[in-house]
């Protein structure tokens, strides 16, 4: 992983769409932006969880769509999708819309936040263990449906792609994001 520490977010951007140690170094960088997002957002523990977990898939998403030719920088695209993730996880689990707030308040905030060795090393084994748990602890057609939909593919377009119903995909993605919920709470 230390071939990848030297490189700028939108090298690792590219590079990642192909390597799981670079999309690693990703998701330990934005470890913290998603952890303070989700506090941000959260009413409660269990939402908090919840929004980790859409914003790590916000982050996946990210990585996976990002072009470095339409001159926008790796890490505001990534804070803009893993936002998005969480504000609709929000919306369809409420019904309701929540008020815009400003990316330039929340960045000075969660970038003037003093980092500890303790901090990071604790962020990083998260985000390992928990990007191994994806890998490992979802069956072959929640990993499929949960990776294509990461990917940016919509529930209909996983169903034809894995030739499965809508539904099928809509309960494999429920079932995989209740191990990920277990997985978060039991680590």
């Amino acid at each position: 992983m230390n071939e990848f520490c030297g490189k700028t977010d939108d090298e690792l951007a590219l590079i990642a769409k192909n390597n799981k140690k670079a999309v690693n170094v990703l998701v330990f960088r934005y470890s913290k932006l998603i952890f303070f997002k989700a506090e941000t957002f959260a009413f409660s523990d269990i939402e908090s969880d919840d929004l980790k977990q859409e914003g790590l898939m916000g982050l996946l998403k990210a990585i996976n769509s990002f072009d470095v030719n339409r001159g926008v920088k790796f890490s505001t695209f990534a804070e803009v999708c893993i936002v998005n993730q969480m504000k609709t996880f929000i919306f369809k689990s409420r019904k309701n819309p929540i008020p815009s707030e400003s990316l330039e308040d929340f960045s000075s905030d969660f970038f003037s936040d003093k980092e500890t060795p303790e901090s990071t090393y604790i962020n990083k084994e998260f985000f390992s263990q928990l990007w191994y748990a994806v890998d490992n602890i979802l069956s072959e057609t929640e990993r499929k449906a949960f990776l294509l939909y990461i990917n940016g593919m919509s529930y209909r377009e996983t169903a034809e792609k894995l030739d499965i119903s809508e539904k099928s995909v809509d309960n494999a993605m429920q079932r995989a994001r209740k191990k990920i919920r277990m997985y978060i709470k039991e680590y």
